[in-house]
């Protein structure tokens, strides 16, 4: 495995740190689960609130409405007045969206591939016996 991690080509520190205050960010706009779940059903094509709503199960009016402000505001959605009578708002992902989406999937492979591994580890950590220790004493 730590051949793996020492062959995948990641950016330097210097590089990032610029870029990880957005990610951060994003992840906090659109990571948690419900978002998801819109992101994923725009993934399929454009729709209306309603269908929106009849395919994200548990999602209130209130929630659908602050993720996609979310996905509307970093530029992952993008929301169209249709010209027919009554109007209709649609909402679907733009190209940039089409690209996070894939690489949410990406990670979602990954999880899939290596979720084994992550159950173990949090199963391990769990069992361990952890002592506390008092605060050190300086023996002079």
């Amino acid at each position: 495995m730590l051949t793996m991690a020492k062959e995948a080509r990641l950016p330097s520190r210097e590089a990032m740190s610029g870029d990880s205050d957005i990610v951060r960010e994003l992840l906090d706009h659109v990571g948690d689960a419900l978002t998801l779940k819109v992101t994923f059903r725009l993934g399929e094509g454009a729709a209306g609130l309603h269908e929106i709503r009849q395919s994200v199960s548990g999602i209130s009016q209130r929630k659908l409405a602050s993720s996609l402000r979310q996905l509307i505001r970093n530029g992952l959605a993008t929301r169209k007045h249709s010209e027919t009578f009554p109007s209709r708002t649609l909402y679907s992902l733009t190209p940039l969206g089409i690209m996070f989406l894939d690489q949410v999937n990406g990670l979602m492979r990954w999880v899939g591939e290596h979720g084994a591994e992550i159950k173990s580890a949090r199963s391990q950590f769990k069992d361990r016996s952890y002592k506390w220790l008092g605060p050190a004493r300086l023996h002079i």
